[in-house]
């Protein structure tokens, strides 16, 4: 195959993008093992036939691909239309308008490259040669800094996504140069303002998008405002947040900055699944409001109170998650945590670390406490 990035053409194109699709998703992620076509570990669904594909090939090989579904292509299907939340956009958009992106993947050792970025490109060059005036997808948690960095934002609340988890509906507004400018994205460079100067409906867009959304990110306030929402979640705006121990116990303020960047405040709503058994996501949260649940196999084997951490299993063993987090009230907070950035103050930060994985183990301590006992009361 021809080496480059570029939109699939050819049936060994599309085969391509299908073969790395299956090798990512179902052999390495787990996911979609249902759809997988196991005999020729392809993935593949009927949304293909009326969907591009970008494709990156390296030395014959295909190291990068995500879909993309234009509205001028085909009229977007009910399911694509709730997915992605595009109803409140065709009040002011045709359809034509619009483009959604999804399945982006990327081989283990070409992430972090520009791989990713060169098929953005395509779909840049795409949404500008076709007029389109914004361009949707559902985000993972864990990739909300690399969307809010090319210019994406939160635009209404998250959802379970079956299989994934917790995914958060982002949108690019394709004409807000001076947005895409003052974030430093990628597109600003790409582009000129007469690039966009077909874009009519900014304002209108603009105001859609505005601040519904149920996340908050330190990328776009102040260090202190975000403190002050973790403290305010608090009972009695301290870093304690009751007897259960907490990520927070004995730091320094400058320390949970330190911790905290990089990192989001994201509102669920009862029933979400915020983390999804088997998944090979390996974020890291914080609940700072509500309760939420953790379950196996349907039952429930533990509650996890405001100021615990979860999903750290994943993320220091590095394997799929070991059961489903899901919000058991309505008021549920968690502080999405960055795994990159976590990381590295882990291994760099000596005494900071310390009292970081002291307490870790003291809230996984009191998680096994509270689990045993609830499996003494339901044998009684």
């Amino acid at each position: 195959m021809q080496d480059g990035v570029r939109f699939a053409v050819t049936e060994e194109d599309n085969q391509a993008s299908f073969r790395l699709r299956y090798q990512i998703y179902v052999k390495s992620m787990g996911r979609l093992k249902e759809k997988g076509d196991h005999e020729k570990q392809e993935l593949k669904d009927e949304y293909d036939k009326s969907a591009r594909a970008v494709i990156a090939i390296q030395h014959g090989e295909p190291i990068g691909t995500l879909r993309l579904f234009w509205g001028g292509d085909f009229p977007f299907s009910d399911s694509l239309i709730e997915a992605y939340s595009i109803a409140p956009f065709l009040g002011v958009l045709n359809q034509d308008q619009i483009c959604i992106v999804e399945r982006l993947m990327v081989t283990e050792g070409h992430r972090g490259s520009n791989v990713t970025l060169k098929m953005y490109k395509e779909v840049m060059n795409f949404v500008l040669k076709h007029r389109a005036e914004i361009v949707l997808l559902d985000c993972e948690p864990h990739h909300l800094n690399s969307y809010l960095k090319l210019g994406f934002r939160p635009f209404t609340s998250p959802y379970t996504y079956p299989g994934i988890g917790l995914v958060i509906p982002m949108a690019l507004i394709v004409g807000d140069y001076e947005h895409l400018k003052q974030i430093g994205s990628p597109f600003a460079m790409l582009t000129k303002p007469e690039d966009l100067a077909y874009c009519s409906s900014v304002e209108s867009l603009s105001q859609i998008v505005g601040n519904k959304t149920n996340v908050h990110s330190l990328t776009v306030s102040s260090t202190a405002q975000f403190l002050e929402e973790i403290r305010v979640l608090s009972p009695g705006k301290q870093w304690t947040f009751n007897t259960t121990p907490s990520l927070f116990d004995a730091l320094e303020e400058s320390e949970i900055e330190r911790i905290i960047q990089k990192s989001h405040i994201i509102a669920c709503k009862k029933g979400n699944h915020i983390i999804e058994k088997d998944n090979s996501a390996k974020t890291m949260f914080i609940l700072l409001s509500g309760h939420v649940a953790v379950e196996k196999n349907g039952q429930m084997i533990a509650m996890v109170s405001p100021g615990e951490v979860i999903g750290e299993i994943a993320f220091f063993l590095g394997v799929p998650r070991t059961a489903s987090i899901i919000a058991a009230t309505d008021n549920v907070k968690v502080l999405s945590l960055d795994e990159r950035g976590l990381s590295r103050l882990l291994k760099h930060e000596g005494q900071l670390a310390n009292k970081v994985l002291m307490n870790m183990c003291r809230g996984l301590c009191s998680r096994i406490l509270a689990s045993s006992e609830m499996s003494d009361f339901n044998s009684n």
